[in-house]
Parts: structure tokens; C-alpha cells; sequence
């Protein structure tokens, strides 16, 4: 930060938060009284300083989980199946599956086909007067309307 007019850049934000001004208290002060003055600069501070608190528990969390991964790495594996179950439940897979498809094309086929009960029921008479569709026929060829 050459001037009082000019915004400090990054790194002067940088050694102000990280206490390297100390020895320099003029370039401190005149840098805390602009951070007092500047919304903006203020606000960009306080931005670095959340991001490298967020870095710091990242850094937390990765060495959490490094030590957990080192953890599971040292706890003794369980025994492992022993080396017939899984043929044998293979093959019971393939058994069962055969079953299932062959069993119903062995069923047999009844000698006739069974058809439905189709006793004779009196069917309605859809028509009853033929005359009036006659009438309507004969209607429909003089006027020429297609629309009744």
C-alpha cells in the first residue's frame, strides 16, 4: 500500500491478519484505519480470513479421515467364505431357475379346448320399427340433407 488514496492489496491483508506488521506499527495503523474506513476492503478481509479457516478444517477433516482409513486398514479381516458355498449356491440358483421355467411347459395340454359356457340367450330385437328407418332413408334422398 504505497498511499492513503490506494486499497492494500492481498498480501498487505495477508501480514496485517497474520501479525507480520507488528514490527512496522506505522504500515499498521495506516493499514487498520483504512479497513475501518473501506466496506470493501473490510469485507475482503474477512472473506480471506473465512477461507483459510475453512482450509484449516479441511486440512482437520482430511487428517480425521486419513486416520480412520488407517484404522480400518489394521482391523483384521473377517474370514472369508469357505471355497464350496459359492458353487454350491450357484448351482442351487441354476437349479431353481430351471424349475421355474421348465416346470409350467411340462404341465399338460387338455385333449379338446374348453370354451367358455355359450348357452343360447334370445337376442333383442335391435330394430323394431323398420318402418321409421325407412321413413328416415327416404327423408334423407329428398331433402339432401346428410346432417339428420
Amino acid at each position: 500500500m504505497n498511499t492513503i488514496d490506494r486499497h492494500p492489496d492481498t498480501e498487505s491483508l495477508d501480514r496485517l491478519r497474520a501479525g507480520l506488521l507488528d514490527h512496522e506499527p506505522a504500515q499498521k495503523a495506516r493499514l487498520e484505519a483504512h479497513l475501518e474506513n473501506c466496506e470493501s476492503c473490510r469485507r475482503r478481509a474477512e472473506r480471506v480470513a473465512r477461507l483459510q479457516a475453512d482450509a484449516i478444517i479441511l486440512q482437520d477433516l482430511e487428517q480425521r479421515l486419513d486416520q480412520a482409513r488407517q484404522r480400518a486398514m489394521q482391523v483384521p479381516r473377517r474370514a472369508s467364505l469357505p471355497r464350496f458355498v459359492v458353487p454350491v449356491a450357484a448351482a442351487a440358483a441354476v437349479a431353481l431357475l430351471a424349475v421355474v421355467l421348465v416346470n409350467p411347459l411340462r404341465q399338460e395340454t387338455p385333449a379338446e379346448p374348453q370354451l367358455a359356457d355359450s348357452t343360447a340367450v334370445e337376442v333383442p330385437e335391435l330394430y323394431e320399427e323398420l318402418d321409421f328407418y325407412l321413413w328416415l332413408a327416404d327423408h334423407k334422398a329428398r331433402t339432401g340433407d346428410s346432417a339428420t
